[in-house]
């Protein structure tokens, strides 16, 4: 597996923990609470957009990738790079493709398949079976935590409930409007990655083309490949 791409697959499991909502105060105290009010603002949310940037850290070897993403329910998904430009993740629902311009590489994934569970595009799905493969806890004793900007956000503190491959580790920021602005989880080979969300929207129109892809007719298609970040 390329470097590219594994860092492109590595995304999705960032983004599985995407949640969006739709306006709550600071509320609840537990962290049982917190994970309850994500899932269910995240469930009633149709269309969002936002704009990404990731860092994937290994051996002190920075790779930086940035764009946007489009997510319309439950099951669209279109993650367009502007770094590595023309780089995409589309998905229908039932298939997902990943395509690699520099590499003229796309990978088509069955998601109906056992391999592809953990690759599913429903971020709603993606989001329940996060919190449903770890155990979860506040990072520390002091919650909300306030950022330097005077900021607040619950932090969680994510462990693989069984060793595997995939992120030993995450950490994520919920914002006051309970959605998950920042992400970052380590492997057990210790490579990092830190995803960050901005300008998000919810409820724009997104049509159904847009989830649609045509694989070039030049290109190395790699069908239903057994993903991983590491």
């Amino acid at each position: 597996m390329t470097r590219p791409l594994k860092i492109a697959c590595a995304v999705l499991v960032l983004l599985m923990s995407t949640g969006i909502a739709m306006g709550y105060n600071f509320e609840f105290t537990t962290v049982s609470d917190v994970v309850k009010r994500v899932k269910k603002t995240f469930s009633e949310v149709e269309t969002y957009q936002a704009n990404f940037v990731i860092v994937s850290d290994k051996l002190g070897k920075k790779v930086h990738q940035r764009g946007t993403i489009k997510f319309k329910a439950p099951e669209k998904l279109l993650v367009d790079f502007s770094s590595p430009y023309g780089q995409k993740i589309i998905s229908n629902g039932s298939r997902m493709w990943i395509y690699i311009p520099s590499m003229n590489v796309v990978a088509d994934q069955d998601l109906n398949s056992d391999s592809a569970s953990l690759f599913s595009s429903g971020t709603r799905s993606g989001l329940t079976r996060l919190f449903s493969k770890y155990h979860y806890k506040f990072d520390s004793s002091d919650q909300p935590e306030t950022n330097k900007d005077g900021e607040k956000f619950y932090t969680l503190f994510l462990k693989q409930r069984e060793t595997r491959s995939g992120y030993r580790t995450i950490k994520l920021w919920i914002n006051e409007k309970y959605f998950i602005s920042r992400a970052e989880g380590e492997t057990s080979s210790g490579k990092k990655v830190t995803i960050d969300f901005s300008n998000i929207k919810t409820g724009v129109n997104l049509p159904n083309g847009i989830f649609k892809f045509d694989i070039p007719s030049k290109a190395r298609v790699i069908k239903n490949p057994m993903l991983s970040e590491e």
